[in-house]
């Protein structure tokens, strides 16, 4: 198991389409990745139950990935909650 976490920089939060964004780039992987915010979780493959954690700007939540590619998730999935604008650079 794999996970990093991140303060949500977007001023609207997680909205539609970063959670389609989002979707869409777990979806590549064959891990099971969950995106986790306090005690509630979603997978990250479902923009909807992205949506439903209604995740606010400054907000901390994890991505965790399990799964014969975790490794390469994580990595990219890091980097690409950059280039959509939800997460700093580390």
């Amino acid at each position: 198991m794999k996970q990093f976490e991140f303060i949500v920089q977007d001023v609207m939060g997680i909205h539609a389409r970063l959670a389609g964004d989002m979707a869409a780039a777990a979806k590549k992987f064959t891990s099971l990745i969950l995106l986790k915010k306090g005690e509630k979780e979603a997978d990250l493959k479902n923009p909807l139950a992205i949506m439903r954690l209604a995740v606010k700007q400054e907000e901390l939540v994890t991505i965790t990935a399990l799964g014969e590619d975790e490794d390469q998730a994580v990595e990219q999935l890091k980097d690409q909650m950059v280039k959509i604008g939800l997460s700093k650079s580390s």
